[in-house]
């Protein structure tokens, strides 16, 4: 699904971008201003699409490389439940996949996940039910493991 803005708001998120907000900061710019209401992921792939860099971001935030992509396997911290949730990239994509790993849920869920050539995510053998802040947690640690690979 291709989320469409129009003129205005694209040159609203250039500035914010610019001023050096953050994705989740012009995530919710789009929400109270626009009254856009996208997901984390969603506006990360509106900036890909549109060449937008966080320039702000970046600068300040050393890169890192791993000489191996199981070391990619993140932990990332849920501030509300203090819980991980962990991200892993396969060595092999799955064939017809551009990208395609597995995640795992502090709740006991699990299940691997894909984005095809044509930039649609899926889910397969999701098993359990995430709760929605273990799912953004989880789209943002893959836009973060997406940006450094």
């Amino acid at each position: 699904m291709s989320v469409t803005v129009n003129e205005h708001q694209l040159a609203a998120i250039k500035a914010w971008a610019a001023e050096g907000t953050d994705l989740n900061g012009i995530q919710k710019r789009l929400q109270s201003e626009f009254d856009l209401h996208l997901t984390f992921m969603e506006v990360r792939f509106l900036m890909l699409d549109h060449g937008i860099d966080l320039t702000a971001e970046s600068e300040q935030t050393p890169e890192k490389k791993s000489p191996d992509r199981q070391e990619e396997a993140q932990d990332v911290e849920t501030e509300e439940q203090g819980s991980k949730v962990r991200v892993e990239l396969d060595d092999l994509q799955l064939p017809g996949t551009l990208l395609s790993g597995k995640a795992h849920f502090p709740g006991g869920a699990e299940g691997a996940w894909q984005i095809d050539r044509l930039g649609r995510f899926g889910w397969s053998k999701l098993t359990g039910t995430p709760s929605p802040e273990e799912m953004q947690s989880f789209q943002q640690e893959l836009t973060s493991m997406l940006s450094r690979a």
